[in-house]
């Protein structure tokens, strides 16, 4: 049985791919870029692709704010501030908490049952803490662990063992549950701890999660048939 549930943010509790759509009309808007209806899915990918090499130690925090905007700028044959761009983007996108339907219902479950919970996101922290302030979701959390306070990202074993750490817990009384298989799934199996794919999308893996779900909807349950 878990005590410790470390939840992932993004794309597990909150709808960033929207909250990202309208950080970045919001940007273009005040600054004034002439974007178009593909602008969206051209910095979508390029922000993508900077958190994927964030994750692997290859950019920094600093490095991924402003080279997102450099590569869209690059590939949308546009011309503005980078660092404006960055910056406006960022402040817009602290105020987008956008939740699953499901996330109240399902935190507000798990912590009158019992259950410890915790928060581990990638991610730059006044933008996370925003969203969690606006959200009124920290509430929910015993701890609250963000790869640029940590000073580590997932899946890098010194976020989780950063968590371990800090909470005192026990690996068999933990699990990470994610949708991200580069960062919450492939982290938690390098240290050799249960994990719960958060899998929306009907994606393959050569990955062993744990358990996979295919919806939030099922967490509580899975974890209900566990105790059992």
């Amino acid at each position: 049985m878990y005590h410790h549930l470390f939840l992932d943010l993004d794309g597990t509790l909150m709808d960033f791919r929207e909250a990202e759509r309208r950080a970045f009309a919001l940007m273009a808007e005040q600054l004034r870029i002439p974007i178009d209806d593909a602008s969206p899915e051209i910095y979508a990918r390029c922000n993508h692709s900077c958190w994927k090499e964030f994750e692997q130690g290859l950019l920094t925090i600093d490095e991924l704010s402003l080279k997102r905007f450099a590569l869209f700028q690059e590939q949308s044959n546009l011309r503005f501030d980078v660092e404006s761009a960055s910056e406006v983007y960022e402040d817009h996108l602290s105020r987008q908490a956008i939740l699953y339907p499901e996330t109240l219902p399902l935190l507000t479950l798990l912590k009158d049952e019992g259950y410890r919970l915790h928060l581990a996101s990638n991610g730059i922290s006044r933008v996370q803490r925003g969203r969690l302030e606006a959200s009124n979701l920290d509430r929910f959390f015993d701890h609250i662990f963000i790869s640029t306070e940590i000073g580590v990202p997932k899946p890098d074993p010194g976020f989780f063992e950063h968590m371990l750490r800090t909470t005192e817990a026990g690996k068999h009384e933990c699990v990470m549950i994610g949708d991200s298989l580069s960062s919450d799934i492939q982290g938690a199996l390098d240290v050799q701890l249960d994990c719960i794919w958060l899998n929306t999308e009907n994606r393959e893996t050569t990955l062993e999660p744990t358990y996979t779900i295919t919806s939030l909807s099922e967490l509580h349950p899975l974890l209900d048939s566990i105790k059992l």
